[in-house]
């Protein structure tokens, strides 16, 4: 196996006082406000990374997904008996995956991660191992107050984009590793896409060549 590949244009995003979500403005408007925000996080950000004309595969992850259209749903049955298939539509994990394939019009695979603490390195993971060139998106929105007491902290909107591909300028070496290691953070992983020339906290290992 092949274990060099190449890093593209990358986009790092996360939530502040000024902006709340990527700026989707491109979506038509229609679409627009049937869009959840994780899919206004994920196509935000992925449309800034993917080159015009391009054939990808694309791998999603999120830890915790449409949790906030879940609730949403959940509540909207036990008021009133049943729930809004649109709605449905929009609380799966591969939503926004598709949502985006459909406006790019990209005819390709998509995988959807779900992995718990570990979710960013898996989906890098599945990303690394595709053949084809290959988006990588990762985002998670707002935790739900009724959350918050769950949780070690609270969940702020953030997410990234990068693209994989042979033909990518910033050769990166990736290699598994057997030793036992905390998951990935997003802070590390945004070191990495900013300068720094090497990633070891994982289960594998990215080292720039």
């Amino acid at each position: 196996m092949n274990n060099i590949i190449g890093l593209d244009k990358f986009y790092v995003w996360r939530e502040s006082d000024s902006e709340s979500l990527p700026d989707v403005s491109f979506v038509p408007s229609m679409t627009r406000r049937r869009m959840t925000d994780i899919e206004k996080i994920a196509v935000g950000i992925a449309h800034l990374v993917v080159p015009e004309n391009s054939d990808y595969q694309m791998v999603f992850a999120s830890r915790y997904g449409e949790w906030r259209q879940t609730i949403k749903l959940i509540q909207q049955f036990h008021d009133e008996g049943e729930m809004s298939p649109a709605g449905f539509s929009n609380s799966v994990h591969n939503a926004a995956a598709g949502a985006f394939s459909v406006m790019m019009k990209n005819k390709n695979s998509y995988i959807s991660v779900a992995a718990g603490a570990r979710t960013l390195e898996s989906g890098i993971l599945a990303a690394l191992t595709t053949k084809k060139p290959v988006l990588f998106v990762f985002v998670e929105e707002r935790s739900p107050d009724m959350y918050i007491p769950f949780l070690n902290a609270p969940v702020h909107a953030h997410g990234l984009a990068f693209m994989l591909s042979s033909d990518g300028k910033r050769k990166i070496q990736w290699e598994p590793q057997s030793k036992e290691s905390s998951p990935l953070t997003f802070e590390a992983l945004e070191r990495f896409l900013c300068g720094d020339k090497k990633i070891e906290n994982s289960c594998w290992k990215m080292e720039e060549k």
